[in-house]
């Protein structure tokens, strides 16, 4: 079911499409394909993610779910950089299988929890590996980048985006799906923008965007605020987003509320 939401408003931003579905099953579902194909240019990620919610409209959790499974039709010529059709059809498929298994997604990151004490490193690890485990053979490069691999260093932005979406909230841009995960135990999606700004504001020392970056950055913001230190990565990344500070362009520092905190401010 489609919702009265904050989609124009949040945009670019792929958040905003989950906010299109007023049923928790669909914003789950919506959030999951949303943070999983948040990968290039941000008007290429929002062009491919409107072609694929239209192939599953108005449900996809539905659509997802349905007796019969999504056919290979269905996602022809449907592709985003470098994944094939055939990847999105066999991602899809995938995220059925858990949802066939499990219920939802978030039961599925319980499940690999086992009763253990939150580590989101391992939790991640496993609900990504349940996921991957459904893929077949072949398309290798593609399956590994839909589903990567935290505990051998990814920084797995996508993923802790999808995580930051469904725990924290809700709050007008952030969802609040889920129960299974605090927000004090987030890591920052490590995006090019968290990166650069990290670097910039002295949040990390490390020059390689991997997960120990991720923990770092999400380290220097829990000093701040230890019980929700992920709450900052949509306002400063939104600033590499709507293209206000980047790397080529800095010219905006004078309206910029951290630059008195960033070492390569314009003076």
């Amino acid at each position: 079911m489609l919702a009265e939401g904050r989609g124009a408003e949040l945009s670019p931003d792929p958040v905003a499409f989950p906010h299109r579905y007023a049923d928790p099953r669909d914003a789950e579902a919506a959030a999951f394909l949303a943070a999983s194909f948040a990968f290039g240019g941000v008007r290429q990620i929002g062009n491919f993610l409107s072609r694929l919610f239209d192939t599953l409209s108005p449900s996809p959790h539905a659509a997802l779910t349905a007796v019969e499974p999504i056919g290979r039709r269905s996602v022809a010529g449907l592709s985003h950089r470098f994944i094939s059709s055939e990847g999105v059809y066999r991602f899809l498929l995938c995220v059925r299988e858990a949802y066939l298994a499990h219920g939802s997604l978030e039961r599925l990151y319980i499940a690999g929890m086992e009763g253990d004490a939150p580590d989101l490193r391992r939790d991640l690890a496993r609900f990504l590996g349940g996921l991957r485990d459904q893929w077949g053979e072949d398309l290798g490069r593609e399956r590994d980048f839909l589903f990567p691999r935290p505990e051998r260093g990814s920084a797995c932005k996508r993923h802790n985006l999808f995580l930051r979406w469904v725990v924290r909230g809700p709050d007008g841009v952030d969802l609040g799906l889920w129960h299974a995960v605090s927000p004090r135990n987030l890591i920052v999606p490590l995006d090019t923008h968290m990166a650069r700004l990290g670097g910039a504001l002295g949040l990390t020392r490390r020059k390689a965007p991997d997960w120990r970056m991720a923990e770092e950055i999400t380290a220097s913001l829990r000093l701040v605020c230890p019980e929700d230190p992920v709450k900052f990565d949509y306002p400063l990344t939104r600033l590499g987003i709507l293209g206000v500070c980047t790397r080529s362009r800095r010219g905006a520092c004078a309206l910029c509320a951290v630059a008195p905190l960033c070492s390569r401010r314009t003076r």
